[in-house]
């Protein structure tokens, strides 16, 4: 291994997909036109993040984390995309403004490695896609698909594509992650008005059914339906809307009518009690949800003889080290094992050279 080719990728993103390591919870609060923080180990009220005292952010649906670490809202609203200082909350402008490139009450936010901001735009029917560094509108995505109608949630999946929620006829619709080309409707038994969904550690995606209280689960290759893993009212919800994944691992579902998170082990539904209580902070009407990403380990490397050390700080716990020979969207990454704690709090792996180029990460929890 040459030594000019050793490569450390930083922890928290490659290829521009987050790690589920996060810290803070951050929830929209429709009915107050705000956003609330968390603490992401008990559900403690922190603050009113985004106070919103100047009016702009109007029906507050999907959060995303930008690519300069700012917090960007879907203002439903009024038909734009707001950005706030993502450590103070700050307002900071209007990212996307109002209808820009026929922007109908957005829901969903993803940004991309490509350098799109994705938009779902939940009356007319379109994915859009908004240049990621400026806000000015790109194109359509997805243009008035057919099998679409009001779309909601949306979440690139496992194969690279995107797989959107239709609200209005109860189904989830996949798209070719490329092009925005129809590819099926993956999933409809069992939703009833379906908002948020996710894929989960196990591969499979999980949808919350609104009008019948419930999460389904589908999976994660043919669309077949699994389980109900919340029945309908598991854990009192009412009218779910957005679920994610917490850092603990388990499932956090926004329960709309009864202003709470409600929190479930995934694999059986079992309700793990409120994370967030009924109207904690002022919480009314909650919907869509993020874990802020936290800090990142950093990845170092000495070289001494004939060897290379790889070390991270032990108080990022759960992350692991991998390697791969080659990088690409389809790149092939190997677990490094035998990674040894040393005195000073540090785990290091302890590599010879070889005449192959190597590029290393470290993958969270």
């Amino acid at each position: 291994m040459k030594l000019s080719k050793w490569i450390l990728f930083p922890a928290a993103f490659f290829l521009g997909e987050a790690l589920s390591l996060r810290a803070e919870l951050l929830v929209s609060s429709f009915n107050s036109n705000r956003v609330l923080r968390y603490n992401e180990t008990n559900g403690a009220f922190i603050d009113v993040f985004i106070p919103n005292t100047n009016g702009f952010l109007s029906l507050p649906h999907g959060l995303a984390f930008g690519p300069d670490n700012n917090l960007y809202v879907a203002s439903a609203g009024n038909d734009c995309v707001m950005r706030y200082n993502g450590t103070n909350g700050a307002f900071i402008d209007t990212f996307v403004a109002g209808g820009s490139g026929g922007l109908d009450y957005p829901v969903a936010l993803i940004f991309r490695p490509d350098g799109f901001l994705y938009v779902s735009s939940q009356l007319n029917d379109r994915v859009l896609r908004f240049n990621s560094t400026n806000g000015s509108f790109v194109d359509a995505f997805v243009a008035n698909s057919a099998a679409l109608d009001g779309p909601s949630d949306m979440v690139f999946g496992p194969d690279g594509n995107l797989y959107v929620v239709g609200r209005f006829n109860n189904r989830v619709v996949r798209y070719n992650g490329t092009n925005g080309a129809f590819m099926d409707v993956f999933a409809s038994s069992n939703l009833a008005q379906p908002f948020g969904l996710r894929f989960g550690g196990d591969g499979h995606l999980y949808v919350a059914s609104g009008n019948n209280n419930s999460v389904q689960r589908f999976n994660g290759t043919n669309g077949a339906l699994l389980s109900t893993v919340v029945t309908n009212g598991g854990g009192s919800l009412n009218l779910p809307i957005g679920l994610l994944f917490g850092p603990d691992g388990n499932l956090y579902v926004a329960s709309f009518n009864n202003n709470k998170v409600a929190r479930f082990v995934p694999s059986n539904g079992g309700y793990l009690g409120d994370f967030v209580a009924s109207g904690n902070g002022g919480l009314n009407g909650p919907n869509f949800m993020i874990f802020r990403p936290a800090a990142a380990p950093t990845l170092t490397i000495s070289v001494a003889d004939a060897n290379a050390a790889l070390m991270w700080a032990t108080n990022a716990t759960g992350f692991s080290l991998q390697t791969t020979t080659g990088v690409s969207t389809n790149a092939t990454w190997a677990s490094v094992t035998n990674a040894v704690v040393v005195a000073g709090g540090s785990n290091v792996v302890t590599l010879p050279f070889s005449a192959v180029d190597h590029f290393f990460r470290l993958i969270g929890p």
